[in-house]
């Protein structure tokens, strides 16, 4: 067909873009927020001296930005020795060189830990307009000391980078890993005795409710790996599960018992909507906006004036390129190393690349000429059968995605019935 060919060759340069925005976008905005910066630098955090100084310790929790990479939130270590200013330490740092296309498709990101003065690092968040809480935490002297240090040693230019995975080693674990070690273990005993039983796609759903299109590409690339219950431990892998969980922990020192958290004082309170806790319902909208769509198509293909026939077609190409271009993005990032819980995916069973052959069938029908053969009601009718099969298989693989079949079903099914109208003509 030359002149499918044609259009996939002209498609080919755009949606190279698309897809590397868009694994870039699974993978470096599905996390908590990490920051652009220069070349790691190190603070001198320590004073020297006979006597050993305590420092306070304190979580510093940033809340959700305008920008997708900041969608997630971010957080970070505050230590401040008495009569020095307080430094945060923060493993969310990268640059343009780090972050490179070819890290992002075989899941080799570079983050490191920088450490920046606390004054200008708040100041640079109320500025965005992001929500800024800060736990100080009630540490045993040795263990404040003893994880001043570790941040201080960590820093250093030869041991601040660090191979960034978006879940299990990012910027909010790495302060979850040292609280941990700080308070010999409670940190983990007490987030294991619960299990969340959220799911990686809960998350990136309820934190990209506010964003339709960020959100559908989330729940297309998300497979079933990402809807596994995670357990209390794993959860805290965002800042604000971070900072609920650090709530519970209690600390027993010298027979008395203690919160971890001393005191808890919100810096900013941004004006924007607050982080949802759970994903909003989504299915209905999917079942709406498919029905209107093939509703459509079902009127168009009952007309026989002209104008519905050119708004038919017309609709019947702009819908059959997005779901063909989404599919061939999805089945690129398939076939990529962006990271595991993209696969096994069944979502590519319901959107279709080859819905791409669509558009110049819709444009020969835009121009008049109509249909010869049954090749578009067979291309339309498997776009169905694969739909329904995609239901199955998110059963079957566990995957909860089977809600994106209230589009798809009724989509082709919409589909099916203009292109054969379209061959009557």
């Amino acid at each position: 067909m030359p002149s499918l060919c044609a259009l996939v060759r002209a498609l080919v340069a755009p949606l190279a873009l698309i897809i590397g925005l868009g694994v870039a976008l699974l993978l470096v905005a599905g996390r908590a927020s990490a920051e652009p910066g220069d070349a790691p630098t190190t603070l001198a955090s320590e004073p020297t001296g006979t006597a050993p100084a305590t420092p306070r310790i304190a979580l510093l929790t940033m809340g959700p930005g305008d920008d997708f990479v900041t969608k997630f939130g971010h957080d970070a270590l505050v230590v401040e020795y008495p009569g020095r200013p307080a430094l945060v330490y923060n493993f969310g740092m990268y640059t343009p060189q780090s972050i490179t296309l070819p890290r992002v498709l075989t899941g080799n990101l570079r983050y490191w830990l920088a450490v920046t003065p606390y004054a200008p690092t708040v100041a640079l968040y109320r500025a965005q307009n992001r929500r800024l809480v800060a736990q100080e935490l009630a540490l045993e002297p040795t263990a404040a000391r003893a994880l001043a240090a570790a941040l201080v040693e960590n820093a250093r230019p030869e041991n601040a980078s660090y191979r960034y995975d978006y879940a299990l080693d990012n910027c909010t674990t790495r302060v979850r890993d040292a609280l941990d070690r700080a308070t010999g273990g409670a940190l983990r005993r007490t987030l294991e005795k619960a299990p969340a039983a959220s799911t990686y796609r809960d998350h990136a759903l309820r934190l990209t409710a506010g964003d339709a299109w960020l959100s559908l590409l989330f729940d297309m690339g998300l497979g079933a790996r990402a809807d596994v219950a995670l357990s209390g431990w794993d959860d805290a892998y965002l800042p604000d599960r971070l900072a609920a969980a650090v709530r519970r922990v209690t600390l027993t020192t010298h027979g008395t018992t203690h919160a971890l958290v001393e005191r808890e004082t919100v810096i900013f309170e941004a004006a924007r909507v607050p982080v949802l806790d759970a994903p909003p319902p989504r299915a209905r909208w999917f079942l709406v906006v498919g029905i209107v769509i093939a509703g459509a198509l079902i009127a168009c293909s009952r007309s026989a004036r002209r104008e519905a026939r050119v708004g038919g077609a017309l609709l019947a190409m702009l819908s059959s390129f997005a779901v063909g271009a989404l599919g061939l993005l999805l089945l690129a990032l398939l076939l990529t190393d962006v990271h595991p819980v993209v696969r096994p995916n069944a979502n590519i069973l319901f959107c279709w690349p080859l819905a791409l052959a669509f558009v110049p069938l819709a444009v020969r029908v835009a121009l008049g000429r109509g249909l010869r053969t049954r090749r578009a009601e067979r291309l339309a009718l498997a776009g169905l059968a694969l739909a329904l099969a995609g239901v199955v298989a998110t059963f079957g693989i566990g995957e909860n995605t089977a809600h994106l079949a209230l589009f798809f079903v009724p989509y082709f099914a919409g589909l099916w019935c203009f292109v054969r109208a379209q061959r009557r003509h």
